[in-house]
């Protein structure tokens, strides 16, 4: 009985401490992945929100981005969809230039929307390509321990989707 009341109160301890270093702790995250394809920027541009290809190389964790036929300009979105579900999210671009695409993500209706940027500099006969989100993270006391984890958690999903995108954009160049 003594063991099991030191284990709750060592247990209660580490929580309380757990609770209060998250008050000190930003919930602000930032997250970006970059790489090199060999291809021209205008190339990479106008594959990169194409029907037949961003249906291909952008990851999404149990879903898919649903197939269009043309190439999303700004004002234009698409709906993402969820295997064995039937919840919905929706990707809109908010603006499309040669050297900026900004895209917002609403992985599901029930979750805030994230921001997106994508940005492609020339570099020779290469574009390097960096996927950049940031913003603040609104779960109450989980937050900070969240924004924490999502550089690793996002991160892995953008180095996939944009080694995909180099593998497509490469294949067709």
């Amino acid at each position: 009985m003594l063991t099991l009341r030191k284990i709750t109160r060592l247990f209660a301890l580490v929580f309380l401490f757990l609770v209060i270093v998250g008050f000190f702790m930003s919930s602000s995250y930032r997250v970006e992945r970059s790489i090199s394809i060999d291809a021209p920027r205008d190339i990479v541009y106008e594959n990169l929100l194409s029907g037949d290809l961003l249906t291909e190389w952008m990851y999404i964790e149990n879903g898919q981005v649903a197939r269009f036929s043309n190439t999303l300009k700004e004002g234009d979105y698409v709906a993402i969809s969820y295997t064995g579900s039937d919840e919905r999210g929706l990707l809109s671009v908010t603006e499309s230039t040669e050297s900026v695409i900004r895209f917002n993500v609403q992985s599901k209706f029930t979750v805030e929307l994230v921001q997106n940027r994508i940005e492609l500099v020339p570099d020779g006969t290469s574009t390097k390509v960096s996927w950049i989100i940031e913003g603040e993270l609104k779960s109450g006391l989980l937050s900070p321990y969240l924004a924490l984890f999502a550089n690793d958690i996002a991160g892995a999903n953008f180095e996939f989707s944009l080694q995909s995108l180099k593998q497509q954009i490469e294949a067709r160049y």
